[in-house]
C-alpha cells in the first residue's frame, strides 16, 4: 500500500504552515523600527511656495499647509488638523 497524501492533508498542512509563519513574520515585522528615508531632488531653499515656483517647495508646502486647513464648497477655510 502507498502511503500518499491526499489533497484535503496537503490543504490542511500547507494552511497551518502559512498561519504559523505568516504570524511569525508580522510579528517580527512589528517589531522593527519604522523609519521612512528619502533622498530630494535638490535644497529646500525657500519655504514660501508662493514665492518660488521650485517643485521641491512646492511639494513642502503641500505636506505641511495642505491638510491644516481645507476649503469647502463657499471656498471658505476650515481646519483639518489645525485649530484656530
Amino acid at each position: 500500500m502507498a502511503h500518499g497524501v491526499t489533497r484535503r492533508q496537503f490543504a490542511i498542512t500547507a494552511g497551518a504552515a502559512t498561519l504559523a509563519f505568516g504570524s511569525k513574520a508580522q510579528a517580527e515585522a512589528a517589531t522593527i523600527a519604522k523609519t521612512l528615508r528619502f533622498i530630494s531632488q535638490s535644497d529646500l531653499r525657500v519655504l514660501d511656495p508662493i514665492w518660488t515656483t521650485a517643485y521641491i517647495t512646492r511639494n513642502h508646502g503641500y505636506m505641511v499647509f495642505d491638510t491644516l486647513f481645507a476649503l469647502d464648497s463657499k471656498f471658505e477655510p476650515h481646519p483639518q488638523m489645525g485649530k484656530l
